[in-house]
């Protein structure tokens, strides 16, 4: 069976697939929430014209409790799958819907130092 694909349209559906894929992107902290321990996060990075809306509720990992402020570095990932029902309850629960890798399923790693950082 011969592939019915050129190469060119392969190329480009895997570009529109990977355009709509979410695993990692830094960011920056807007505000946070210590009894929630979530963030609203900037994502720091445009593509072309492009720029990310601020991410809301945010989990934030933090190991240690430490301080987080406005304008802290951070790197946030994405889930899988829709993590709505589970960060509701804590407990393993069946996903609301069948999104993948969505900005709205992120996690944010908070302590990073940048170049333009203080240390």
């Amino acid at each position: 069976m011969t592939d019915s694909l050129s190469h060119e349209a392969r190329e480009a559906l895997k570009q529109e697939i990977f355009s709509s894929l979410h695993c990692a992107l830094p960011g920056k902290v807007l505000s946070f929430d210590p009894d929630r321990r979530t963030a609203e996060i900037q994502p720091a990075l445009k593509l072309g014209s492009l720029t990310y809306p601020p991410l809301r509720d945010v989990p934030v990992f933090m190991p240690v409790p430490f301080e987080v402020t406005p304008g802290d570095a951070c790197l946030v990932i994405f889930a899988d799958i829709d993590i709505d029902a589970w960060f509701a309850s804590g407990e393993p629960e069946v996903p609301n819907s069948a999104r993948r890798h969505a900005l709205s399923d992120g996690f944010a790693f908070i302590g990073f130092r940048t170049g333009g950082s203080a240390a």
